[in-house]
């Protein structure tokens, strides 16, 4: 009958003289663990600007704008939708493009205020036939350096190597396409009508 009561007494002089389970946030900073999950955040030296992370987050908290006039592409994440799920850092092709931080607190009384956002910006490579978008620079140079010599089969990636070594002038929009435009960057449709064009 006495046994249980010492057993709350020694679970009472145990916590009373040991350190507390919770922390005194607001008044001091929170520490989270390593493995906490976060607020996502961009490292341009790692993003290829691909998307990915916009197609798998469940909330619709990352969005892509493309500005064909700067040809530019803008990837930006909106904490205030963010879930903290970590889909978007599991499913990035390069693993370290987008990650989840430390930061865990958003009290703002604007939600279009700068802190509430996060984004990077990217160069896109453009059609010289029809001006569609075909990707990032950067995503090319990263599929370039998964295929190695692969990659010279292709004359995107072929224009992606040469534009590392020298300057290439962009060419303005055509009217019509041509069996020289092969070595053009090119959109898949452009390029799949030029060699339908050739063939017969």
């Amino acid at each position: 009958m006495y046994l249980p009561k010492l057993r709350e007494l020694t679970e009472a002089l145990r916590s009373l003289f040991s350190a507390p389970y919770t922390t005194k946030f607001p008044k001091t900073p929170h520490v989270p663990s390593p493995n906490f999950r976060g607020y996502p955040k961009y490292y341009a030296e790692f993003c290829v600007g691909c998307g990915t992370c916009a197609q798998v987050c469940p909330t619709g908290a990352i969005e892509i704008f493309d500005d064909l006039q700067k040809r530019q592409r803008t990837l930006r994440v909106n904490y205030a939708s963010c879930a903290q799920c970590g889909q978007c850092q599991e499913k990035c092709i390069t693993g370290r493009g987008i990650q989840l931080s430390n930061q865990y607190s958003l009290a703002v009384s604007d939600l279009k205020a700068p802190e509430v956002f996060n984004s990077v910006e990217k160069e896109l490579a453009l059609c010289e036939a029809c001006g569609a978008i075909i990707a990032c620079h950067d995503h090319l140079k990263f599929v370039k350096e998964r295929l190695g010599a692969k990659a010279y089969a292709n004359p995107d990636l072929l224009l992606t190597t040469q534009m590392q070594f020298t300057e290439v002038t962009p060419v303005s929009v055509k009217n019509r396409l041509r069996r020289e435009d092969l070595m053009k960057s090119l959109c898949p449709k452009c390029r799949h009508k030029i060699v339908v064009k050739d063939e017969f």
